[in-house]
């Protein structure tokens, strides 16, 4: 028989799956509202850089929000795949580097 890997935390994230996607739901509904309220019109993914492209930031903040809703659903279908909660930890982040690069902080 083969030994599973980190089952302390899988057990936790399946018996938590609820807590774990009504807190990433309630991250990624704030960034969007964040981003809707603070944001130009027209965002970029990396600012900083020298050709940026520039995006609607409708479109911008629904690309980022869709992403973060795949990985949470995916987390709250499969518990035990630590994948999908590394994507959704990630798709946070990026979404709130967008935020922070385009906020001018």
């Amino acid at each position: 028989m083969r030994r599973e890997r980190f089952k302390s935390w899988k057990d936790a994230l399946e018996k938590n799956r609820g807590m774990v996607l009504y807190v990433f739901g309630t991250i990624g509904a704030l960034c969007a509202l964040v981003g809707w309220g603070l944001l130009p019109d027209m965002v970029s993914a990396n600012p900083a850089v020298e050709d940026m492209v520039l995006r609607p930031k409708g479109f911008m903040i629904a690309l980022h929000a869709g992403l973060l809703s795949f990985f949470t659903f995916m987390v709250w279908r499969r518990p035990r795949e630590l994948a999908y909660l590394t994507g959704a930890i990630l798709s946070v982040a990026l979404f709130l580097m967008m935020l922070f690069a385009n906020l001018g902080m």
